[in-house]
């Protein structure tokens, strides 16, 4: 005679624990995964892409996609590429990581492209090494206008350090930021490790 096993019930407090156990796998994945940019959700951060939106005023942070410069004194290392996506260099040292010129004197220029139109209102320049010798910073929209928003003397210190230009919302979307520098202001080489855009969607 065939013997039937039965099988044991699932308490309904086991149940629950499971059930529970779930949400806080889903919960910690959500912590834990890196946020990436997806079309159509501009508020998620992405390490070369859009970043945070801030609550406050709605304006939207992103780091550059792609970049193309005057000169690089190497290439992977030290190119312009090495300028796109969040800052990775915390020191005030000569890194591969940064872009760097051919030279580290005479006039250069380094221009950003970002992946999501701006009205643009700041502009943050990430200086790990040679800091001092940047001279103008442009604006580029959508259309090829193209609008100074900084210019003047950048100061030394601190290294590494952020500099900052502000300015009211552009009135056309801009894509493209551009950076020049004159090296001959320091003798060395102002390396650049990456370039924010804020503003307003």
């Amino acid at each position: 005679m065939e013997k039937r096993v039965r099988m044991p019930r699932r308490s309904t407090g086991q149940a629950r624990s499971q059930r529970s156990y779930a949400l806080l796998l889903l919960l910690l994945a959500a912590l834990l995964l890196p946020a990436c940019q997806i079309d159509g959700l501009p508020g998620l951060l992405s390490r070369e892409g859009a970043g945070a939106v801030d609550s406050t005023s709605g304006a939207l942070s992103q780091w550059a996609v792609s970049a193309t410069a005057s000169s690089a004194y190497g290439r992977p290392d030290w190119s312009p590429n090495r300028a796109t996506g969040a800052p990775v260099v915390n020191a005030c040292a000569d890194d591969a990581r940064a872009w760097a010129s051919a030279r580290g004197r005479g006039v250069e220029w380094l221009e950003l492209s970002y992946s999501r139109p701006l009205h643009a209102t700041e502009v943050h320049v990430h200086q790990t090494f040679g800091r001092g010798a940047i001279s103008r910073i442009t604006l580029i929209d959508v259309e090829g206008n193209a609008q100074v928003v900084w210019e003047g003397h950048d100061v030394a210190e601190p290294c590494p350090g952020v500099l900052v230009a502000r300015m009211e919302p552009t009135v056309e979307k801009v894509a493209t930021v551009r950076i020049n520098l004159d090296e001959s202001r320091t003798g060395t080489w102002n390396q650049i490790d990456a370039v924010e855009l804020v503003g307003l969607p």
